[in-house]
């Protein structure tokens, strides 16, 4: 079977906020057939432990050593991997899949019924980002070696693309308990004697692994470099062949004679508001003040000036090229100073107020100088708290923080969902409910075709009435890469998917 192309539809789950870059590998021989692809990785690793894994750009890391259940094709519809067919109840709430016979993974267990069903339960009753897109499966039967039931105390209209991407890979029973070196059935293992946890994490071809023609290096060397600067220069001293980079660089790569690619992964920027029951900020609980906030923004000069001009102005959490979006929500909050200092008037701010923010100019200084100049323009005046990056993320989630600039979603409107709007979503740290939204959920969760496209509509609608958050603009992503290898991007994913990496002979 030819492996396709293209993998699972993505979130781009909670920042790809570091940017990346680094040293080594590449500039002795590139990435040559047989050779060693060498990758930057923007996010650190949190965990092998799957049950824990961040996604976005972190996907990276778990791509040489898991395989997916399922892949996805370029416009989000589930194709075979792991399983070879799947079938869905008239329910919605209990799906079958079939499973190839001829995997094991690289400790030589078996990769069969009971090897999914012991993951995907041990995955959900995670912490992480993967974990929260299948917390509706309530259990897993196993049917005979090949087949495994699983069961939905909901519908869940993302769970093939999610068993696409990281909540759907597979790592050996034996390493769920303890996985300090993961053990999956993918197409590479972990090298201990090239991998420092935390800096650079060298995998090599597993010799038995069921496609090798779809992965024709011999080595892969994934590098977690948070500053921009190292990453580009990285690139064009040749020690990269891939990684990420930030708009302002563009120019510099291009003229390095680097390839740049982008690609729209669904990711939505800007100010987001955790603290809707103004439990630290009490002004947020107050849709008036949430509503001043995204009038506040002029979302087209940030794009254009601290973006470069790669981004779409927005005002709503889904994209283009979702079910939910609605183009006329883009014409709700017009940049307009005035109004929101009316808005905050009316409910009792005609002073402002004050709010402390996590310091993000290390990485991006204009959007942040940009934010805080906009807001304090309307009487709200920042703090900024500086705090290492690599608590950035667990302080949100720790609710340490009334609101932030960040960015998060995914094209699938209903992981979208699970990552910002439901009660127990990730990136919802104070789990602020809306009763009608938890309705339209509901209705949601348990309707299919055209009824349930008006529903995402109007819940996007109603999002935006209630000023969910402020975003600016929907993200679009810049890849560069080296002459010695091509890279095909896909719209599902916010960084290449490792299959999607040849060299430039083939």
């Amino acid at each position: 079977m030819k492996r396709k192309l293209i993998l699972a539809g993505a979130v781009s789950l909670a920042l790809a906020m570091s940017a990346c870059g680094g040293s080594g590998g590449a500039a002795s021989g590139g990435a040559k057939a047989g050779g060693t692809l060498n990758l930057a990785v923007s996010q650190s690793l949190k965990s092998w432990d799957l049950a824990e894994a961040s996604m976005g750009n972190a996907e990276q890391y778990y791509e040489p050593v898991f395989d997916a259940l399922l892949h996805m094709d370029s416009k989000g519809a589930p194709t075979a991997n792991l399983a070879t067919s799947w079938d869905y109840d008239a329910s919605l709430t209990t799906l079958t899949l079939k499973l190839r016979t001829d995997v094991k993974f690289s400790d030589g267990a078996p990769l069969d019924a009971d090897a999914v069903k012991a993951n995907l339960l041990h995955t959900k009753a995670g912490k992480g980002e993967a974990a929260a897109l299948i917390k509706a499966i309530s259990d897993v039967q196993v049917t005979n070696p090949s087949t495994v039931v699983v069961k939905l105390s909901t519908p869940t209209p993302s769970l093939l693309r999610s068993l696409a991407n990281v909540p759907g890979m597979i790592a050996s029973p034996k390493s769920l308990t303890s996985p300090q070196v993961p053990v999956g059935s993918g197409p590479y293992t972990l090298d201990a004697a090239t991998t420092t946890a935390g800096t650079e994490y060298g995998f090599v071809a597993n010799p038995n692994y069921w496609e090798k023609n779809s992965y024709p290096f011999e080595k892969v060397d994934i590098k977690t470099m948070s500053d921009p600067t190292a990453r580009t220069n990285a690139l064009l001293s040749g020690q990269l062949d891939g990684a990420g980079i930030s708009p302002d660089r563009v120019d510099a790569v291009k003229a390095g004679g680097l390839k740049v690619d982008t690609v729209t992964p669904g990711v939505v920027e800007g100010l987001y508001i955790w603290d809707k029951k103004g439990a630290i900020v009490p002004a947020l609980a107050d849709v008036r003040v949430r509503q001043a906030l995204n009038y506040a923004f002029d979302s087209a000069s940030i794009v254009k000036i601290a973006k470069k001009g790669l981004g779409t102005p927005t005002t709503q959490h889904f994209t283009s090229d979702s079910e939910a979006f609605v183009p006329e929500l883009d014409q709700t909050y017009k940049y307009d100073p005035a109004k929101a200092k009316a808005l905050l008037a009316e409910a009792g701010y005609a002073n402002g107020f004050d709010v402390v923010m996590p310091d993000i100019s290390s990485l991006f200084p204009e959007m942040q100088a940009a934010m805080v100049e906009q807001l304090g323009n309307v009487g709200v005046r920042v703090k900024l708290d500086k705090i290492p990056f690599d608590q950035f993320m667990p302080s949100i989630l720790a609710g340490k923080y009334a609101m932030s600039y960040f960015k998060t979603g995914g094209a699938d409107p209903w992981i979208a969902i699970q990552l910002i709007v439901s009660k127990q979503a990730t990136w919802n740290p104070f789990h602020y409910e809306d009763k009608h939204v938890t309705d339209l959920l509901s209705r949601i969760s348990t309707s299919t075709g055209s009824a349930q496209v008006a529903l995402y509509k109007e819940l996007n609608t109603y999002l935006v009435q209630q000023a969910w958050d402020a975003p600016w603009d929907v993200v679009k992503d810049v890849y560069a890469s080296s002459k010695n290898v091509q890279v095909t991007m896909h719209p599902f994913y916010q960084t290449p998917p490792l299959f999607n990496f040849k060299p430039a002979s083939q």
